[in-house]
Parts: C-alpha cells; sequence; structure tokens
C-alpha cells in the first residue's frame, strides 16, 4: 500500500467513525472467513460497517477526536464496528458473540465515554428505535382516545337515561 492508499484510507476511516454515534472495538483473531462474512452481512442489514485495518493507521484517524480514547484498546487483530444506533450494533455484536466464542468485545465508545462489555450487552437487551418510537406512538393514540371516550361518557349516559 503507498503513501496516497494510505492517507486516504485513513481519512476514509475517520469520516466513517467520527460521523457515527456509536463505535465499537473487537478482537475477531479465530474466527473464520464464513464468520466474518455473516458478521459483515448482519451489521450491513442493520445499517452498521465494519472496518478492519492496522492499528497505527486506525489510531492515525482518530488522532485529534474523542475516539482517541480508544486508542489503548488497538492491541492485536482489532476490527472497528460504526453505526448511528447504538442498539442496533450492540445487539449484532452481542448475538455474534453468543455465537462465535473467539470474538471479544473490548469497548465501545459512545456519548463522549467509553462503555465495557457488559454495557453494551446491556444496550443491546433495550429495544430498538423502531420499537420504542412505535410504543411511544401506541400510547399517545392510547391516551387520545381514552380522553374522547371520557369526554363522550357523559352524553352517552344522559342519553340512555332519556330513553328509560
Amino acid at each position: 500500500m503507498n503513501k496516497e492508499q494510505k492517507t486516504n484510507l485513513i481519512s476514509a476511516l475517520k469520516e466513517k467513525l467520527v460521523g457515527s454515534a456509536f463505535v465499537a472495538v473487537i478482537h475477531y483473531r479465530g474466527m473464520s472467513d464464513k464468520q466474518i462474512y455473516d458478521l459483515r452481512i448482519a451489521l450491513k442489514s442493520k445499517d452498521c460497517g465494519m472496518k478492519v485495518a492496522k492499528n497505527t493507521l486506525v489510531k492515525l484517524a482518530v488522532k485529534g477526536t474523542e475516539l482517541e480514547a480508544l486508542n489503548p484498546h488497538l492491541i492485536g487483530p482489532t476490527a472497528m464496528l460504526y453505526s448511528q444506533d447504538p442498539v442496533a450494533l450492540s445487539k449484532v455484536i452481542a448475538d455474534m458473540a453468543k455465537q462465535v466464542e473467539v470474538l471479544k468485545i473490548k469497548t465501545g465508545f459512545f456519548n463522549k465515554s467509553l462503555m465495557n462489555e457488559a454495557t453494551i450487552k446491556e444496550i443491546a437487551k433495550l429495544g430498538s428505535l423502531e420499537n420504542v418510537r412505535s410504543s411511544f406512538i401506541g400510547l399517545l393514540k392510547g391516551a387520545q382516545s381514552k380522553f374522547v371516550r371520557i369526554l363522550t361518557a357523559p352524553k352517552q349516559g344522559f342519553a340512555t337515561l332519556k330513553t328509560q
């Protein structure tokens, strides 16, 4: 890889990582090609991404950003996973870690702070953004319907009294 290619890779890495709401670092040594392919497919289906690059290039990409906090965890074969939806990415990582024993979650970076493996697995238990939105809309619609029933109840009660 020549210097120009490395520069392009560093700038692309920086753009993807810094532009993401949630970044995770995993250890993937020992995973088969099929397992890595399955991980990439699972990530892509949830609008998440994965980048495998030399740790020195990743360190250069995150230099001068908040993501510099990840540097101590960039040891050995690491893959950078990124997404705008922390729950979706956490679910993919947690599900894959259950299936593939050699996949180790090193750390995550969300909301300007580092997270450990346990925290990432806890986030994976939350509902997705779509589920939370639909539940919220359901609550709003339910409250509106109940309000309308309460307002019309006295009229209905009065009408039944008159007919009797």
